[in-house]
């Protein structure tokens, strides 16, 4: 090899002499050097020179191939130079250049690339520094390019005010197919959101439909839906509120419908071989309860955006709380609709502190849903759970929650909890078993105990009924607990709060199911509200009618003198009227009706009283209060006698003057009054009252329409407050045209007056004297 040439020699020696040359020194620019020195400065305009110098400072490895005079002179003293390769260069010579030309052609096209840095990472290795390649336009083409746009929005500015439009492909300077640039007018983007808001309505409600004709071979439609509630696209762009707002509606509806009844509780089925319908069942459960988690996930997050923390001081547009309210609304709507589905729970623990919101349409929408769930829940557990979230909410914000955030709890359907039932039922149960075990122990023979354990067998069937059928009687007797513990919790720490009307409201509707031991500390709560001038009168006429109507049911076994209940009533209905407002007239009413209802356990001076404050009532009300506080004297005109003696026309004779302005209605001398108000209703406006009034003077029953209904149904069926007369004003009669010459004849209205006339006329001489 050493003789044929192929073995090189001292390979490491070379090496060490490539090594030990000196590197190339950068070769630097500056631009006095270069001016004063190149020839071709005389060959170039100041903005050619300009250029140039500019880019090489810019990128100096324009020129960084190109070899110095000494490199060249020492390359060329070479000696192992062959002339073939000499005459190579010389005739490649031409087409290096055009290369090289090329070459910084391209490199001088090439945008400079530098350096923005990015935020630190910190690992285990320690902080990690980023950096991301940032590309800029050419700095010479800077200057040219900021004139251009200078001349351009100067074009524009004469083009606006001469009144000529611009067009903005030709103006900006830029290639038509390139879109970035391009001004966009506010009616292409009209025109393109109308396009897209269009053909995604159709999108939506195709993929609905066939959703909603195959559910089970169609359930992956909601993929798309579900995409196109979120705020940004694949593509990065935002989406359209309205987009969001038609799939979120859309996909509630849907579910709505295809949603069971049931809840659905998967096990693993694994090692077990399932049927083949089975199997199809199982995974479109599972694949259905996913979709509905992500949809429930989407929609909570939206309506998030209304409850503000603590420090947050945020003000949300007008797009957002509209959105923000339909999700809201979507949860309610399937919370009404599917009770007992799965995640029932977690959209009552999202929808309930709504309750609180500082949003008045926000705070109406999950009352009256949860009104509505309280109405048509038959277990009980979706109610039970609300109750107790609601009572969470009452402890963590107390007296600072919104005044309307317990009335849904007025539509609890506790009315026949009985706080008692479950002992006697637990005790039933326990009897039979002991009855069961005496009759296997004692039986000898075989046919009279199998015949005797049948009937008590049969005896327990009939036990677990009625615990089945008292399940749901279990679970509210929890509910009526804790709501009275959300109503004694607010009567002690807050008494003076806003909340306290409707926790008197809430008493006095379930008082039939508070507890005997309960009463007389409730009462002397009470008690202490009437007499506290701090509150404001409706809640004092708030806490007498839930007083009287504790009295009037379970609590009149107790020995409670309600005669501060009754001075206080007797003296705020004299300010009551027809321009008070219609709820604080049907107060009155309630508690005078109380009364009423325990007429036997209160004296005759306090019904004479109440009597005739009834008929002051029905004079200076509007007529469908005067109608029920007409009725309700009608009633204490038949329960009690001393209360019809205020109807007799003869002389009374008494003790005493009669005192509407009394404090006290034992002490106001009552029986010396008389209802003359009834000869005024008598001539009433109202067709009715009239009917009644009469009825009332003459002491018979009242009209047939009213015989079935309380005081306080016709106080509300006889409201004119929706703009409707009951009963109906017939229409005038067609008067009858006469003729403009026709003489009237003249009309006695009472014949006696005629006669006496007559008489008069023929019996008596009238002479008349000629006055001078």
């Amino acid at each position: 090899m050493k003789k044929a040439g192929k073995l090189k020699l001292q390979r490491h020696k070379q090496k060490l002499q490539k090594q030990k040359q000196p590197l190339q020194k950068q070769i630097e620019y500056s631009s006095e050097s270069e001016e004063s020195t190149n020839e071709w400065a005389d060959m170039l305009d100041d903005e050619e020179q300009k250029y140039i110098l500019t880019r090489l400072a810019k990128q100096p490895q324009l020129l960084s191939n190109v070899p110095e005079e000494e490199e060249s002179n020492k390359q060329g003293k070479k000696r192992k130079r062959s002339r073939v390769k000499v005459q190579n260069q010389e005739r490649d010579s031409g087409a290096e250049t055009d290369m090289e030309e090329k070459y910084e052609q391209e490199q001088a096209d090439k945008p400079v690339k530098k350096l923005r840095p990015l935020l630190p990472i910190k690992t285990k290795e320690g902080i990690v520094q980023r950096a991301e390649e940032m590309e800029l336009s050419d700095t010479g083409s800077n200057d040219k390019d900021e004139e251009l746009q200078l001349e351009e929005s100067g074009d524009e500015q004469e083009h606006q005010e001469s009144g000529d439009e611009v067009d903005p492909e030709s103006d900006s300077g830029l290639d038509p197919g390139e879109e970035e640039g391009r001004v966009v007018t506010t009616v292409e983007l009209l025109a393109e959101r109308r396009n897209r808001l269009q053909h995604e309505k159709l999108r939506i409600g195709a993929l609905c439909s066939s959703l909603l004709e195959s559910p089970e071979k169609k359930l992956k439609n909601l993929y798309p839906i579900l995409y196109l509630m979120e705020d940004k696209l694949k593509d990065g762009s935002l989406n359209l509120l309205s987009v969001r707002k038609l799939a979120t509606v859309s996909a509630a509806e849907v579910f709505s419908d295809i949603l069971p009844e049931y809840r659905i509780r998967h096990q693993d089925y694994s090692d077990i071989k399932l049927k083949k319908d089975t199997l199809a069942l199982y995974k479109f459960e599972k694949e259905l309860l996913e979709f509905y988690k992500r949809y429930l996930v989407r929609v909570e997050k939206a309506a998030n955006l209304l409850r503000k923390k603590k420090g947050d001081n945020r003000k949300l547009d007008p797009p957002t709380t509209s959105l923000a309210l339909l999700s809201l609304r979507s949860m309610c709507s399937l919370l009404e609709a599917k009770p007992n589905f799965n995640f029932s729970t977690n959209i009552a623990q999202s929808v309930v502190p709504f309750l609180d919101s500082p949003i008045p349409e926000a705070r109406s929408l999950v009352t009256e849903c949860c009104c509505n769930v309280f109405k048509e829940d038959r277990k009980g557990e979706i109610t039970l759970d609300i109750v107790r979230l609601i009572n969470q909410l009452v402890k963590r914000r107390g007296e600072r929650l919104q005044p309307t955030a317990l009335d849904c709890l007025l539509s609890l359907k506790i009315a026949d909890v009985q706080l008692d039932a479950e002992t006697d039922i637990k005790m039933k149960k326990k009897q039979d078993e002991k009855h069961k075990k005496r009759i296997v122990n004692l039986s000898k023979k075989e046919k009279k105990r199998a015949k005797k354990l049948k009937e008590v067998e049969r005896e327990l069937l009939e036990t677990e009924a009625k615990e089945n059928e008292t399940a749901r009687l279990k679970q509210l007797t929890e509910v009526t607990r804790l709501a009275f513990h959300i109503y004694f919790r607010l009567l002690k720490t807050a008494p003076r709060s806003k909340l306290l009307i409707a926790v008197l409201q809430g008493l006095a509707k379930f008082t039939h199911v508070i507890n005997l031991e309960y009463y007389s500390d409730l009462v002397a709560i009470l008690t202490q509200l009437v007499r506290d001038e701090l509150v404001d009168a409706r809640s004092r006429l708030l806490c007498v009618r839930t007083v009287l109507a504790m009295l009037s049911g379970a609590g009149d076994a107790l020995n409670i003198d309600p005669h501060h209940f009754h001075d206080h009533l007797y003296a705020s209905a004299l300010t009551v009227h027809a321009a008070s407002n219609d709820s604080e007239n049907r107060l009155v009413l309630e508690a005078i009706s109380a009364i009423c209802g325990r007429a036997r356990r209160v004296s005759a001076s306090v019904l004479l009283a109440f009597s005739k404050r009834l008929g002051t009532l029905a004079i200076q009300q509007q007529h469908h209060a005067a109608l029920a506080a007409l009725t309700l004297l009608h009633q204490l005109v038949q329960q009690s006698k001393s209360v019809s003696s205020l109807l007799d026309t003869e002389e009374i004779v008494g003790s005493g003057r009669f005192d509407p302005f009394a404090k006290s209605p034992e002490h106001c001398a009552a029986h010396a009054a008389t209802l003359y108000e009834l000869s005024a209703l008598s001539r009433h406006y109202h067709p009715t009252t009239v009917k009644v009034a009469n009825a009332l003077l003459a002491g018979g029953p009242l009209p047939n329409e009213l015989l079935k209904m309380s005081p306080l149904q016709i106080f509300d069926n006889y409201n004119g407050s929706q703009m409707a007369f009951k009963p109906a004003i017939p229409p005038p009669a067609a008067e009858i045209k006469r003729k403009s010459g026709s003489n009237r004849p003249h009309v006695w209205t009472q014949q006696e007056f005629k006669t006496h006339c007559l008489n008069v006329e023929e019996n008596v001489e009238i002479t008349l004297d000629n006055v001078t």
